[in-house]
């Protein structure tokens, strides 16, 4: 008989707990409903787009009514947020933290700690991230070989074009008396 094959428990391998530290404390920032996740997912798709494009289409604007926008960090960050304004959180760090948590949401653990860890700012690559980037690029582009023909013709190469000369000569010696075409001096 065969056995049929089966996956892992999901909680077993994936920790679905943020801690965030904050004034000497580990906050535990819960993973928010499916309905809430796939939500943020359309507004950072809009974000980006925005972004992109620098406009948004009516619809794009109505994605977020203003009673929402006023919940969204209470959202996010579920039981913590009030525990982090019990605890006498500034709007800064309740804004940095309920930032981290949402790009936690919707583009994983590594982008929300990079974010964090660059104080609440989008991190710029490094010197040596950029610098790695241009000699990859450059590589590829002097290795790329081109497309060998399939049927086994070749491309003609194209000839060398004549020398241009600075006019005609008015003898047989091949030796100009005067140059019969225009130049400026």
């Amino acid at each position: 008989m065969a056995t049929k094959p089966t996956l892992t428990e999901l909680g077993d391998f994936l920790d679905p707990i943020l801690q965030v530290p904050y004034r000497g404390k580990k906050y535990q920032i819960q993973p928010v409903s499916a309905r809430t996740g796939l939500r943020f997912q359309k507004l950072l798709a809009v974000g980006v787009k925005a972004a992109e494009s620098g406009k948004l289409d009516p619809a794009s604007i109505e994605l977020v009514s203003d009673e929402e926008e006023l919940d969204f960090y209470q959202e996010i960050l579920g039981d913590t947020y009030q525990e982090l304004l019990d605890d006498g959180a500034t709007a800064t760090a309740l804004k940095a933290i309920g930032s981290t948590a949402f790009i936690w949401t919707t583009q994983g653990f590594e982008m929300a700690k990079g974010f964090f860890d660059a104080g609440g700012k989008s991190p710029a690559p490094n010197r040596e991230q950029r610098r790695t980037a241009t000699r990859t690029r450059t590589a590829a582009a002097n290795t790329t070989k081109p497309q060998v023909s399939a049927n086994g013709t070749t491309t003609p190469k194209a000839k060398p074009r004549a020398k241009a000369t600075n006019g005609q000569t008015s003898s047989n010696t091949g030796t100009a008396s005067k140059q019969t075409s225009k130049t400026k001096e």
